[in-house]
């Protein structure tokens, strides 16, 4: 049996663990081992081994695993002597794996996965060589036989069980996923919530942010899109202000990626996270809670988000302005509009022209000139409605974006506006990153419709620095509740209170 050490570093302290079957890591005392580093989750991460074979799991925390600078999601991955994992925002672990002197040798392959332990590794030290071992101890011989029968009896057991009970893998009964599928008892089948309670939103909200932008990958979808709304002749009145200057989206979102003089990245020297950006996010799980109680309810699909346009409770953001520019959108697709229900299954099935909320998407089809039968007019129709904010929440979103531009001369570059469930939904089945909404009591923080991120990678220390003391100040203010995100969402995610007002207690 090789040896595994895992040396770990973190908030400046260092331990060695020798990993003998399985070891969580996270900053609560739910993790067997409990680190200081405020970026990890309540369980972050796990290694396990499967004999020989090491494995490393994330444990949908909010700022993911990384082996070797690649992400591990929640499907285990195969680590070797060397590797290094990075987690949280200053956690770095080391494996070493070495070779150790050969064990006795045990009655089945079943005793050999059950039996790792230091307690046999000291005795197997001292045994004798096989030729003077011509008359066993009893207990050991009973021992053993007890282990193998236990072993076979139980491997009977689940084999029965999987071949009668088996579930049909679905959206609502997904396949368990293992380590190796051709081994007859999965050595680990992976809970995405870690193990916690899945009641505890605090973390399910946390883990909701760690969504890989949506963002555009060719500007010519949207020129096209500006094209079409020149054309239709139906924007007017407040919608005008849609129509941007040709090339300003090109533009802006150039100038907002552009180069930098200066450290630029997750974590560029210099960078001064303060604890209002850390650490939870209990105000923003206490302003839900107050939404819920107060009526709000989500957005369940496209024609949920039409109904809000028309009756201007969202309105729709220009692709660009000179403050910020809009890179959203890029996973809306040329597919029929979808009708979404927790009561159906499946949840989501083309709209029918007959369905009740089939008018909200055609009665706004008409105001904006999009034909529903039309696969590139649906697309740019999901574009549009992917593009809404709450009304009351806007003016706060431009100030501090004025306040950047003036102070930088570069848009900021918003990368997550709102959502349907719906839509949260699709992503999760391209998009491994994405929060695996469970049921209706998900609360995804996009579909409230004041909830946005900002891109951060592609700035300096300074720009960086300036956002982090604007968001802290409108957080003591009690005007928003702002968090800074790392690894491949590199990100500050904002939340504007649409009533502009704290949640009690804070």
């Amino acid at each position: 049996m090789k040896k595994v050490i895992l040396h770990i570093d973190s908030a400046g302290e260092h331990q060695e663990v020798t990993l003998k079957d399985e070891i969580s890591l996270g900053r609560t005392d739910s993790a067997r081992i409990v680190l200081s580093d405020s970026g990890l989750s309540r369980v972050n991460t796990t290694f396990f081994r499967d004999g020989d074979e090491i494995f490393v799991v994330d444990e949908n925390s909010t700022n993911g695993t990384f082996l070797n600078g690649e992400q591990v999601f929640t499907s285990p991955k195969r680590i070797k002597d060397r590797d290094e994992i990075t987690a949280g925002n200053e956690t770095l672990i080391y494996v070493e794996i070495s070779a150790e002197k050969p064990v006795a040798v045990s009655n089945s392959p079943q005793d050999d996965k059950k039996t790792t332990t230091t307690k046999k590794a000291k005795k197997t030290e001292k045994s004798k060589p096989a030729k003077q071992e011509n008359k066993l101890p009893m207990i050991p011989i009973i021992a053993g036989l007890s282990v193998f029968l236990l072993a076979f009896f139980i491997l009977a057991g689940i084999l029965v069980y999987s071949l009668i009970s088996e579930p049909t893998a679905g959206p609502g009964n997904p396949t368990p996923s293992t380590i190796n599928s051709a081994m007859l008892i999965p050595m680990r089948v992976i809970d995405p919530l870690g193990g916690q309670d899945p009641d505890d939103i605090d973390d399910l909200i946390a883990a909701l942010n760690s969504d890989v932008a949506d963002e555009v990958s060719n500007t010519s979808d949207v020129d096209d899109l500006q094209t079409n709304m020149k054309t239709s002749g139906k924007e007017t009145g407040s919608d005008s202000e849609l129509i941007v200057e040709p090339g300003l989206f090109e533009r802006m979102i150039n100038l907002a990626k552009g180069p930098r003089n200066g450290s630029v990245g997750e974590r560029p020297a210099g960078m001064n996270v303060l604890p209002e950006l850390c650490c939870g996010v209990p105000k923003q799980v206490a302003k839900l809670a107050e939404m819920v109680n107060g009526g709000y309810t989500q957005p369940l699909d496209f024609a949920d988000l039409a109904e809000r346009r028309l009756d201007g409770r969202l309105i729709e953001l220009p692709v660009a302005t000179q403050y910020y520019v809009l890179d959203v959108g890029g996973n809306a697709n040329t597919s029929e509009f979808n009708e979404f229900s927790w009561q159906t299954e499946p949840r989501a099935i083309p709209m029918s022209p007959s369905s009740p909320k089939y008018k909200f998407l055609k009665q706004l089809a008409d105001k904006l000139g999009y034909d529903l039968t039309n696969p590139k007019h649906r697309q740019q129709m999901k574009i549009r409605l992917l593009r809404m904010f709450t009304p009351a929440a806007k003016p706060v979103l431009e100030a501090f974006a004025k306040a950047y531009q003036q102070k930088f001369n570069r848009p900021l570059r918003i990368t997550s506006l709102t959502r349907s469930m719906e839509y949260q939904i699709s992503l999760n089945s391209n998009n491994a990153n994405s929060f695996k909404v469970r049921g209706d009591n998900s609360r995804p923080p996009h579909t409230s419709g004041c909830a946005f991120d900002l891109a951060r990678k592609q700035m300096t220390t300074e720009e960086q620095n300036f956002l982090i003391q604007e968001f802290a100040r409108l957080e003591k203010e009690g005007v928003l509740d702002a968090l800074i995100e790392y690894n491949v969402n590199a990100c500050f995610h904002i939340f504007i209170y649409p009533d502009g007002k704290k949640p009690k207690g804070f």
